[in-house]
């Protein structure tokens, strides 16, 4: 019996000092895993670690919203400063942390869903103003979204033709289409402001203004954009349009404003249709968003808003041969270009 329980003692003394001697905590700060599955809130780890996010809420929602982003996708976890809890010590626990998608200079997956969704926002739990970025203010809707479009939209007259521009920062950086306003027109082209007045359309000598010098362009078989600036007058500075984080929704209300066949300062309204491919060219890289809104000849190149007056697209064509099929250039891809391109824009952080 005494020989039983010496061999019991050594064991768990062996096991205790094995464990001593193996089991070392690994800090939370900058640990590195993959995003496996989700439930709610939480993401799961394929080393077996459960993420739950710090500052969201969990709902149907959430998970759906994390499902569709972030499966398979690498991330680094972050601890809050204020917690006391700062190291790994089960492979299999639960950490409350901040996580990041590696690889992506945007804000921290909380925040991001939090911006999604803002009813998901737990500010009780989120201590670290480094750590935590909380969220921004929640988006107001515009009240008089065809005046604030008008304002930060203007028209383009060429040697071809006629189309549209809008502003996406005060010192007048602005974006049309390519088959707008192609590289080596700028110098023969014009920028014409609108009027304040949300009554008057008219088109006056007093408001046009030169082109300086295109910053980028991609021509018709790849994005069909022309980032260019404005000459501005001494200290004149323009309102500008914000370009949104991310996509709209199918169903989600947009307006375009622009130039159609001549008829200055107009403004059209409609609904996402879908997001899709080029119909007309399978071989281009570039994501269309379709819209219904009374579009024609001219309102090329014109912002594509959201309720809140942010940039989801850049209008390119409609289809001719049926009603209200129209196609914008997403957003996301202009948002990609001026970010290589280390512009400033509105919307930027």
């Amino acid at each position: 019996m005494k020989k039983i329980i010496l061999i019991i003692v050594v064991i768990v003394v062996v096991v205790y000092a094995y464990n001593r001697c193996h089991n070392t905590s690994t800090p939370i700060n900058g640990y590195v895993g993959t995003v496996e599955s989700v439930e709610g809130n939480v993401l799961n780890l394929v080393s077996g670690i459960h993420v739950q996010l710090l500052g969201v809420e969990s709902s149907t929602s959430v998970e759906m919203f994390l499902r569709n982003n972030f499966i398979n996708k690498d991330v680094t976890l972050y601890a809050d400063s204020h917690d006391m809890k700062q190291t790994i010590d089960d492979p299999y626990e639960t950490l409350n942390v901040y996580v990041v998608e590696n690889d992506k200079n945007t804000y921290c997956i909380n925040r991001q869903v939090v911006m999604e969704y803002h009813d998901a926002y737990n500010p009780v739990e989120t201590l670290d103003s480094v750590g935590w970025i909380e969220p921004s203010a929640p988006l107001v809707e515009k009240k008089d979204l065809a005046l604030y479009m008008k304002q930060r939209t203007f028209l383009i007259i060429t040697p071809h033709g006629g189309g549209t521009g809008f502003f996406i920062n005060e010192d007048g950086l602005a974006v049309t289409n390519y088959h707008v306003l192609a590289p080596g027109e700028e110098n023969k082209s014009v920028a014409v402001f609108y009027e304040d007045d949300p009554e008057d359309s008219g088109i006056y000598e007093d408001k046009k203004r030169n082109f300086k010098n295109i910053k980028f362009s991609s021509n018709l078989d790849e994005l069909d954009i022309t980032i260019v600036s404005v000459e501005l007058e001494n200290g004149e500075k323009v309102p500008y349009f914000d370009i949104a984080k991310q996509r709209p929704k199918q169903g989600d209300k947009v307006a375009t404003y622009g130039n159609p066949k001549w008829l200055t300062a107009s403004y059209s309204s409609g609904e996402i249709s879908a997001f899709r491919s080029d119909p007309f060219n399978p071989n281009r890289n570039v994501q269309l968003v379709q819209y219904t809104m009374s579009t024609n000849g001219g309102n090329s190149g014109g912002p594509v808003c959201d309720i809140y007056g942010q940039i989801v697209a850049i209008h390119e064509l409609g289809d001719k041969s049926a009603q209200n099929i129209n196609y914008g250039i997403d957003a996301m891809q202009l948002r990609e270009v001026l970010d290589a391109l280390n512009l400033k824009y509105g919307g930027k952080y």
